[in-house]
């Protein structure tokens, strides 16, 4: 089921569906406001009111509101800025389920731009400061964009709050980064993979180390569902036992890339691995809610994952490349492109296409009925 939303204050419903914000200004005046089912837009009003008033500028009732807002552009500093988009990055991680690299990218932002009113900061004053940055600490292109990426996100926020109207980085120009070459698994070097993973299995015994092999077991199992099933790591690690539905042979998911519910598919070997998995009964660790819900134990798998290709000799190979391998494996068997557009949850064919090349002889065969019959 979809995470319930985390509780603001000053943010309640009236009734089911009808979203409601509240505040007290420094008078002890109630200022109340509806937005009917728009829950978003509640929390950005409520939100709005707090920092309004920490910059000295509180309104004290909804009509003025606006009135107010529009003065605080011309004090809000970048610091204010980071902060306010900080909050709400930690406050949806529904939303924001990198909790690491966007809150590091916003502190190095405000040290950069420390004590400075953001409306008077300028897209070259933005491009000089990544282009210096890029040389000093030789950053990949990929890495600047994702920089300026949280610069113009930061904006963005600021604008829906009230805090200011302009957004610099915007008219900041993206670097190139390729197109880049998507990285499938060969079938040897899945045979040597599986090698690394099963000798860690029986070094494991199940008298004396029980724990340790089920941990181990559990990677394997990782590795199966993850390149037969096609799963986005977020969807993979953030699925839960009841949204398993082994009749009807469906994984429900909520947590996509594009925030639309999809079904992912149940094979037989995905079955089994579940299954064993389910039998295993591991649980996440502790500082999760509902930690017995979750399909998998951890939701990161990088330490073990990366210790596994280094033993393996497999390089340049990601845990997102396990759905490379599952799209391309799928068009080398002759599965049609919209087949795999369905298994893999692309919202457009145009993303399946990447993997057209693997088919060549679909389009012969296509061709075919051109021959002349004589």
């Amino acid at each position: 089921m979809p995470p319930k939303p985390k509780k603001v204050i000053g943010v309640y419903e009236r009734e089911p569906g009808n979203w409601c914000g509240r505040y007290r200004s420094p008078e002890g005046k109630l200022v109340r406001k509806s937005f009917g089912r728009d829950r978003r837009a509640a929390v950005d009003w409520v939100n709005a009111a707090k920092v309004i008033r920490r910059v000295g500028r509180l309104p004290t009732s909804a009509k003025s509101q606006k009135e107010a807002s529009n003065n605080v552009g011309s004090i809000a500093t970048m610091d204010l800025l980071c902060a306010e988009f900080l909050s709400y990055i930690q406050g949806h991680p529904e939303e924001y389920r990198d909790q690491k690299n966007p809150p590091r990218r916003i502190e190095e932002i405000r040290k950069a731009f420390e004590g400075k009113v953001a409306a008077e900061i300028t897209a070259p004053q933005i491009e000089e400061w990544l282009v210096g940055i890029q040389v000093d600490r030789e950053l990949a292109n990929a890495t600047i964009n994702k920089l300026r990426g949280t610069l113009s996100m930061l904006y963005k926020h600021g604008k829906r709050k009230g805090l200011i109207d302009v957004n610099p980085a915007e008219h900041v120009p993206l670097k190139d980064v390729g197109k880049g070459i998507e990285r499938f698994l060969s079938l040897d070097e899945e045979r040597r993979l599986r090698e690394v993973i099963n000798r860690d299995i029986a070094a494991c015994d199940p008298k004396r180390h029980p724990e340790l092999r089920k941990q181990a077991l559990h990677r394997m199992i990782e590795f199966d569902v993850s390149i037969r099933s096609g799963l986005r790591r977020s969807e993979q690690f953030n699925l839960r036992w009841p949204d398993v539905d082994f009749s009807r042979r469906i994984m429900r998911l909520f947590m996509t890339k594009n925030w639309k519910p999809r079904n992912a598919f149940i094979i037989e070997d995905v079955k089994k691995a579940l299954l064993t998995l389910k039998e295993l009964d591991v649980h996440r660790r502790a500082g999760k809610d509902d930690s017995d819900d979750f399909v998998f134990s951890k939701s990161d798998n990088k330490k073990w994952w990366a210790a596994a290709l280094a033993e393996a000799g497999i390089t340049n190979y990601r845990w997102h490349d396990n759905r490379h391998t599952f799209c391309s494996r799928l068009v080398q068997a002759g599965v049609h492109l919209k087949v795999v557009q369905e298994a893999a949850g692309h919202a457009s064919i145009a993303s399946t296409m990447r993997y057209a090349h693997f088919a060549p002889s679909q389009v012969v065969d296509a061709m075919a009925v051109l021959n002349w019959v004589s």
